[in-house]
């Protein structure tokens, strides 16, 4: 539905061989703003992703079909699905392994505060011996960062139309 709203445009390109053409393609780089949905909390109903849910799951689950699968990543102001939705514990595992090596997961990625976990500090031995502050390890920092990616909004379900029919409106 979001693609198929879209005003088409004549994009050109050159095949293997050089010679030019043209094919008719929905114009991507359009973008149109609805925050007055979205500025309003009220409106929108919170919701935690489990390991396995996709964009187009919780929308099935929630709106009833895949098809606004846009609306959930729009709610949430989510453009790059693979950086900014939750991975699952085996796209974690790969994805820690890719960003600091197979073998450094367990590696010290910075200390904090024993007292107040929130503040980051710099190494320090006598402070490290005293137990006044801990290792936060490369895993432990990356499930952090991905378990806050889990907390999401939905636009409230009665919202619905009224915003599909704003956004063909918009696009247009």
């Amino acid at each position: 539905m979001y693609f198929k709203a879209l005003p088409k445009i004549i994009y050109p390109w050159k095949d293997k061989t050089g010679k030019q053409r043209q094919i008719v393609t929905p114009d991507i780089f359009r973008r149109v703003h609805i925050d007055k949905y979205f500025r309003n909390r009220l409106n929108l109903v919170a919701m935690y992703v489990s390991d396995a849910e996709t964009p187009e799951k919780v929308a099935y689950d929630y709106y009833g079909s895949a098809k606004y699968h846009w609306l959930v990543l729009l709610s949430n102001n989510i453009v790059n699905t693979i950086d900014e939705w939750p991975k699952g514990a085996n796209g974690l595992t790969d994805y820690i392994s890719d960003k600091y090596g197979s073998d450094n997961s367990s590696d010290v990625h910075h200390y904090v505060e024993t007292a107040d976990k929130s503040i980051i500090v710099d190494w320090d031995a006598t402070r490290l011996s005293n137990a006044e502050i801990e290792p936060v390890t490369n895993r432990q920092y990356e499930e952090d960062v991905n378990e806050t990616k889990r907390q999401i909004f939905l636009l409230d379900k009665i919202f619905l139309k009224d915003i599909v029919s704003q956004y063909k409106k918009l696009v247009k």
